[in-house]
């Protein structure tokens, strides 16, 4: 039996971290950014900071939006994406607690 437990997760990355997370170019990611910062009202005032290189984003709302990028475009079925809730999130991509192997 294998116990793994995270003590401290950093939840921000930079273009080219996410950029080879998610395997998409850098004028992509950047793309992206920019359309989750138009989402202010559910990814809030902390999901993209700083400017040009310095740029980071929050994973877990661009994982978030990553998922969810085809219905929040569309009026009609962003009324059907769940609520954002970076601890579901976090928690699914392993972030807390231990992990029985």
């Amino acid at each position: 039996m294998t116990v793994m437990q995270i003590m401290y997760g950093n939840p921000v990355m930079t273009v080219k971290g996410i950029s080879e997370q998610f395997h998409i170019s850098d004028r992509t990611a950047r793309k992206h950014m920019k359309e989750i910062e138009e989402n202010h009202e559910r990814y809030g005032d902390y999901a993209v900071m700083g400017e040009g290189t310095l740029k980071r984003v929050n994973f877990l709302a661009f994982s978030d939006y990553w998922k969810w990028k085809k219905m929040l475009a569309d009026k009609n079925a962003r009324k059907h994406v769940p609520e954002y809730n970076p601890q579901e999130i976090a928690k699914a991509m392993g972030f807390y607690g231990k992990e029985d192997l």
